[in-house]
């Protein structure tokens, strides 16, 4: 049975794992029609699909035409809209889907069938698409992402690590990322990564950099600095980036993809913030938020507006430094606790022992 209903997704790695709650509601709510299509950028399709939410990923990049074509002959027979880009909504309109739910934003009213209104102010970032579930009589049933990985894909992430040379038998793994495709005015400084990498290694911890294609070349300026530290996620390949994240004790990263991975995944993070605003994209109790709060944050802005970028000059390497040891402690604390109320022996937490 074919899914009637097409989902349109979001470009963005962070905001497609956000958004996994609303695909699940979807899913439940046509489920007597074939469940839901979903349409997303290539380079995420992958991880989507693995998450078994969906009947169908359409993987697309390129040009409007294409992505056109790429829903016109699958027949669906309605499109639920998640970007608020005419864009979006002109896919939709010219591929001939007869139903097109979205929020009226960005002059598109006229390519929508059904408009819903955006639920005003905006809370947390889970909550962007409530009107439109409500408005579609879908309901989410948990809200908190998860992500559950093929154990082959963990596997083949266990022999790639192994291979670099990290021994996560012995030692517990860190994973860092020091970009985000946002713009400059999110990443904390290669400098200030470099040095908590090497803080880290001498403590004892493996270290790897977390990165994608168009990171690559800052990733391994940041490795060269630290004596080759592996590099993984260059390839492109998403759903294998998440695999190794799996294995990490922690997560050091910017506001970026990465961070709502661990979430997913359930593995401890320390989020640097300085432009933009971690009560909109942090679940609370999922990350350690390391952030300084100025007059002027958040901007939202790309580059700092004020040219000083003090929301994130202003963040020290003691700061994530010791940020990162007390979470760590806090984990293999918790997990020795929990097996020893089980009876067991407490070893920690992704390989942390105490």
């Amino acid at each position: 049975m074919r899914s009637e209903t097409v989902v349109i997704g979001l470009n963005w790695v962070g905001d497609n794992v956000l958004a996994l709650p609303t695909y699940q509601a979807l899913h439940n709510r046509f489920r007597r029609e074939g469940g839901i299509s979903l349409a997303a950028p290539e380079h995420i399709a992958t991880l989507l699909a693995s998450s078994g939410i969906f009947r169908e990923v359409i993987p697309w990049n390129g040009s409007t035409k294409q992505r056109i074509r790429a829903l016109r002959n699958r027949n669906f027979r309605r499109a639920v809209i998640l970007p608020n880009s005419f864009r979006a909504a002109m896919i939709a309109f010219a591929a001939g889907i007869g139903e097109r739910w979205g929020y009226p934003t960005d002059a598109r009213r006229l390519l929508l069938t059904h408009r819903v209104a955006e639920r005003t102010p905006r809370g947390h970032q889970l909550e962007d698409y409530s009107s439109l579930l409500e408005a579609l009589e879908a309901t989410v049933t948990d809200d908190i992402p998860t992500l559950a990985l093929p154990a082959s894909v963990v596997e083949r992430a266990r022999r790639k690590l192994r291979a670099a040379g990290v021994e996560l038998d012995r030692r517990p793994l860190l994973g860092i990322h020091a970009g985000g495709f946002y713009g400059t005015a999110k990443h904390w400084g290669d400098t200030r990564f470099a040095e908590v990498a090497e803080r880290l290694r001498s403590a004892g911890f493996d270290v790897v950099l977390l990165t994608s294609p168009a990171e690559r070349t800052q990733a391994e300026g940041i490795a060269a600095v630290c004596n080759q530290i592996p590099v993984v996620g260059h390839d492109g390949d998403v759903l294998q980036l998440a695999a190794v994240i799996s294995h990490c004790s922690l997560v050091i990263t910017n506001d970026s993809g990465p961070l709502h991975l661990a979430t997913a995944l359930a593995v401890p993070s320390v989020s640097i913030f300085g432009p933009t605003d971690a009560a909109r994209t942090v679940i609370p109790g999922a990350s350690r938020v390391i952030q300084k709060l100025l007059a002027c944050q958040p901007c939202y802005r790309r580059e700092c507006p004020l040219g000083h970028h003090r929301c994130m000059a202003e963040i020290s390497v003691d700061d994530v430094y010791d940020a990162a040891l007390a979470v760590l402690q806090e984990m293999g604390e918790k997990f020795a606790g929990d097996a020893e109320s089980a009876g067991g022996v407490g070893g920690g937490i992704h390989g942390f022992e105490r």
